[in-house]
């Protein structure tokens, strides 16, 4: 540590996650690389995880800090940890994931060799079945191995298809591009409010070949909870973003990439508020179809929406009951 700063800060939001801290924490504490610190912000929980981050930051107190606040949200912790930071970047892990003992050094190296402003690696994503087993799926191997900006805005649109994740996990970022573009209090799906904006503003991204990030998914996640109104942040987010983009006047790739991911922002709502019954699902649909009407053809020019989303999105616009039919047929 330079002049006893970090170069990378890994910030992990914990809230009631005590059955998977230590995992998390015990893989980065694993980490082939020396030069990091971990803060863990205790975002008010309510169970043990609070004394887990004390026990770790007390047996490596020259490794590991803690906040302890109340509990506010996943972006108001995030963005207190950056801006308390003094680390030349920031990398975030969720709490319930996991990383392999080389995630840091082959962000780091791939960003230093491209002089990269952003780094990101493959994601492995984790399932658990109902049979206890795990399942596995490997995101695809980002390329090129070093983007330019308009390269990346295109990428993080396209996400899984395009190997870059939307969401914040597998990334190593600068600490003032962070602090340029914090996380919006009280929102769901920060992430999509700001990544493509952080992703933007790097200059360069260069990508890590490796599957180092295990982004563990949980069935009580805020996708997977029933749905309520605030779940159509994720539709605030791409809109607000396909503004910004048109304002901007990014390139036709990105554009057609940017309509991707609000058709799938569409098609992922469409098929949580199917936990509504059928009138409340069509009164929340029909203020979001219109808008996958609009970037229908754009996303289809892609090549990049599977055949099951295709269909399905083709269904939600010609006949919203039909697909809520078939999506709660598909659930028993």
């Amino acid at each position: 540590m330079a002049d006893g700063r970090p170069l990378i800060d890994v910030i992990v939001a914990v809230y009631n996650v005590e059955t998977y801290l230590k995992r998390c924490v015990d893989s980065l504490l694993a980490q082939d690389f020396s030069d990091f610190v971990i803060t863990l912000v205790d975002d008010g929980s309510t169970d043990g995880s609070g004394a887990v981050c004390d026990a770790y930051a007390a047996a490596a107190p020259d490794r590991v800090r803690v906040i302890h606040q109340q509990n506010t949200g996943q972006a108001t912790a995030r963005n207190r940890a950056v801006a308390g930071s003094d680390a030349a970047f920031i990398a975030f892990v969720d709490a319930d994931d996991y990383v392999s003992a080389h995630y840091l050094a082959a962000l780091y190296d791939a960003a230093e060799r491209a002089g990269a402003g952003m780094a990101v690696a493959r994601i492995c994503a984790e399932t658990v079945r109902a049979d206890g087993s795990v399942s596995q799926r490997l995101y695809p191997v980002p390329e090129p191995p070093v983007m330019d900006r308009d390269q990346a805005l295109e990428a993080v649109c396209l996400e899984a298809a395009g190997g870059v994740s939307g969401f914040l996990c597998g990334k190593l970022t600068r600490r003032e591009n962070m602090l340029a573009h914090p996380f919006p209090q009280g929102r769901l799906f920060e992430d999509s409010f700001s990544v493509w904006r952080q992703v933007a503003d790097c200059g360069r991204l260069a990508c890590a070949p490796e599957a180092v990030y295990h982004f563990w998914i949980r069935a009580d996640s805020t996708q997977h909870k029933p749905f309520e109104p605030r779940h159509l942040d994720l539709i605030d987010a791409v809109k607000d973003m396909m503004e910004v983009f048109r304002a901007e006047g990014e390139p036709p790739a990105v554009l057609a990439a940017g309509s991707y991911k609000v058709c799938r922002a569409c098609y992922v709502t469409a098929f949580h508020a199917a936990d509504l019954s059928l009138g409340p699902f069509r009164r929340t649909c029909a203020d979001f179809i219109p808008l996958l009407r609009e970037h229908w053809a754009a996303a289809c020019s892609t090549g990049k929406l599977d055949r099951k989303t295709r269909l399905l999105c083709r269904l939600l616009m010609t006949s919203p009951t039909l697909f809520f039919a078939l999506v709660r047929l598909a659930r028993r």
